[in-house]
């Protein structure tokens, strides 16, 4: 089975990315997309054998552990696009289809 990437699914891809894409670069992901999801068909057909490998977790409990720290910069002084002291992003998405 190969899934095959059409052009006007690229173009959707791109538009949802904020993309603007030539005619060539369209075909070219088109291609790069379809080539992606053939690896993903052929790792579909790979054989797995059910070894179970002997691991040894013991040094697993040695990480290092988190405590929270007080930054010294506040969120006025890392950007001006704050609102209701969150962060102000421009929309990605529109809302056509």
């Amino acid at each position: 089975m190969t899934t095959k990437f059409s052009l006007e699914e690229v173009q959707k891809i791109a538009r949802l990315s904020s993309l603007e894409l030539t005619e060539k670069e369209t075909e070219v992901f088109a291609e790069q997309f379809s080539g992606i999801m053939e690896y993903f068909e052929l790792l579909k057909t790979a054989e797995i054998p059910d070894v179970v490998i002997n691991v040894d977790e013991s040094h697993l409990g040695d990480s290092r552990k988190d405590k929270m720290v007080k930054s010294p910069v506040s969120p006025e002084q890392f950007s001006p696009y704050l609102e209701d002291g969150f962060f102000k992003v421009p929309r990605v998405i529109d809302q056509e289809n």
